[in-house]
């Protein structure tokens, strides 16, 4: 494709182009290189150049657009303001498209005085600028970039586009994924030595795993071949992505990274231990939500992966169906995983308020902009390789590796995302009136966790349905206590109700993933829940806004050993769809999901 940045004299076209071929992976080109020598010596005595004079310039641009395509596209910043000349530029080109700076013209003025012409002084600012925009055609089909934002921000606004139009693929270190049969363990085996040769020879290598909450993504099997195979030659760490979590005990790390010293884990603390590597502007949040926000999310991260240390970060983790960010893990896993506090309450309200619905198990939202606007704009220095899964339970019970990618961009996460569109989303045609979700007791032991069974089905829950939630090793509602108490002093009761709140509470406005999961835990009035929590009693779960039930005499009625995943009837007649891992799936009516 040939990405053509257009505006009048002064909008800032080269520099933008740069800075958006690098982005897109491609090579920039200025127009202005091209003129022949008559061209340019008027240029540089301030005289206007005629259509005539343009005539083989833009036809030698036109010819050359061609062989740009060919090798793989190519990124040109060019006045082009007259429709005639943009259809001689791109008339050839298979595939292009244009981005247009629309400025308002007194910050064109700021913009000329302050800087010298490419092609002398310009001096007569008014007599340029009247011509500019005497010529000027506004492009009909154009991604326009308005206003006063940064070079930066009008990047990330421009690749936004590009990536829902797959104009950004990025790149892969490793690549493979099988929808009908899961990966072999040989495969596995060569994929990652081929990953681990690409590396070259690093000395010190930190592992960014997710915790015992993932259990099931694979990231614990594949951080202890890594430490295996690494550690031979180099030092190695490994530090969970904790995010807002407890940390992992000891005996949790041994069971999910066998054969990795408990020395080598290092702890996040998403509070302090932090470094700042930017801020991720209010206007792009303005205009990613649709105006629903307009705070800005600064990016800070564990200051062990800004260290400079390590000569490799590789970020293990597993792809699936996400409530706030679409699909989970990739760049979630580090400036989430391994995030300080703000940015953590700040990207999951974006997500709550944005709205779950039209979030869930998609691969472009609101949230991954703003992973990827941190990714892009903040981190490009940093060493990070990403090495995702993408998994699903068979008929037996057992979750399978379908799809394992590895890259330094988002070319993994662009390749791994329809897999997970196409494993991990259970389209149903009917709404389900009554619905059970199991919750693993060494993986769940809050609600903050175990409200996954709300967030993955309420799609497929019927209006008036009912859903059970089985959490026998339940016994809080925060995973840190300070959440823990503002979930227990507001509770699950709904958008108006969470939002007045953060407006009446400093606690909760200034604990912001807190309300995110209270809006995300809310049924908006429309499904009854019953919680059977085997740590928490009836009045903690009714003072929530939840309906409580005995866990002991659900497990013995809706046996997690003999329900399938899926529609069951029980002897008695009851019809129940049975949820068994609801952190590896998204149900959802196909209205809903393709609403």
């Amino acid at each position: 494709m040939l990405i053509l940045v257009m505006g009048v004299t002064g909008s800032g076209k080269s520099t933008l182009g740069k800075r958006l071929a690098v982005r897109l992976g491609l090579p920039f080109h200025d127009a202005d290189d091209f003129h022949p020598e008559t061209n340019k010596r008027k240029m540089a005595a301030n005289q206007p150049l005629s259509d005539d004079d343009r005539a083989p310039w833009l036809e030698r641009l036109a010819r050359d657009s061609v062989a740009w395509a060919e090798s793989g596209g190519a990124v040109l910043a060019c006045s082009a303001l007259k429709r005639k000349y943009r259809e001689v530029l791109l008339g050839r080109a298979p595939r292009s498209r244009i981005v247009y700076l629309d400025l308002p013209r007194a910050e064109l003025v700021e913009r000329l005085d302050a800087r010298k012409g490419k092609h002398g002084i310009i001096q007569d600012y008014d007599r340029v600028l009247d011509g500019q925009f005497r010529d000027l055609e506004p492009p009909a089909d154009a991604i326009v970039l308005a206003g006063r934002i940064t070079t930066e921000e009008s990047v990330e606004r421009a690749a936004r586009i590009l990536l829902r139009e797959g104009v950004i693929r990025g790149s892969l270190r490793i690549g493979r994924e099988s929808a009908d049969s899961p990966l072999g363990d040989q495969e596995t085996e060569r994929l990652l030595n081929q990953l681990i040769a690409g590396f070259g020879d690093p000395k010190r290598v930190l592992l960014l795993p997710p915790d015992a909450t993932r259990a099931h993504s694979a990231a614990g099997e594949l951080c202890s071949a890594l430490y295996q195979k690494l550690s031979v030659s180099a030092e190695v760490k490994v530090l969970p992505a904790l995010g807002t979590h407890e940390p992992m005990s000891a005996a949790e790390l041994s069971a999910m990274f066998p054969g990795v010293p408990l020395d080598r884990f290092l702890v996040h603390d998403f509070r302090r231990d932090l470094v700042d590597l930017g801020e991720v502007p209010g206007s792009f949040l303005e205009h990613v939500s649709g105006g629903k926000v307009e705070y800005a999310v600064p990016c800070r991260i564990n200051r062990q992966l800004a260290s400079g240390y390590w000569d490799r970060i590789v970020s293990v983790g597993q792809l699936v169906p996400h409530e706030v960010v679409g699909i989970a893990n990739h760049s979630k896993n580090v400036f989430v995983g391994a995030g300080g506090k703000e940015s953590i309450d700040r990207s999951h309200f974006l997500g709550a308020v944005c709205g779950m619905e039209s979030i869930m198990g998609r691969a472009h939202t609101p949230v991954r902009d703003v992973l990827n606007y941190m990714s892009s704009q903040f981190a490009r220095h940093l060493p990070i390789t990403y090495l995702c899964t993408v998994r699903k339970k068979d008929s037996a019970g057992l979750v399978q590796t379908h799809g394992l990618f590895a890259g330094d961009d988002e070319g993994c996460f662009l390749a791994g995302a329809p897999l997970v569109q196409d494993l991990n989303l259970d389209v149903l045609e009917k709404p389900l009136p009554k619905v059970v979700v199991y919750l693993d007791p060494h993986e769940f032991r809050s609600t903050w966790l175990g409200n996954k069974a709300i967030y993955r089905t309420r799609m497929a829950i019927a209006d008036g349905g009912e859903l059970t939630v089985l959490g026998p090793g339940v016994r809080r509602f925060g995973e840190d206590a300070e959440i823990d108490q503002l979930i227990r002093r507001h509770g699950y009761r709904g958008t108006p109700h969470t939002l007045q709140q953060v407006k009446q509470d400093p606690e909760l406005a200034s604990s912001l993933s807190a309300a995110a999961h209270l809006i995300h835990g809310s049924t908006e009035g429309r499904f009854r829940v019953r919680w059977a929590a085997g740590g928490l009693t009836r009045e903690e779960v009714t003072s929530v806004g939840y309906e409580w039930a005995e866990v002991g005499p659900l497990l013995d009625r809706y046996s997690p050993a003999r329900l399938k995943d899926g529609f069951n009837r029980l002897p008695d007649g009851e019809e129940v769809f049975f949820v068994s891992s609801p952190g590896l799936g998204l149900w959802a009516l196909r209205e809903k999901l393709f609403a």
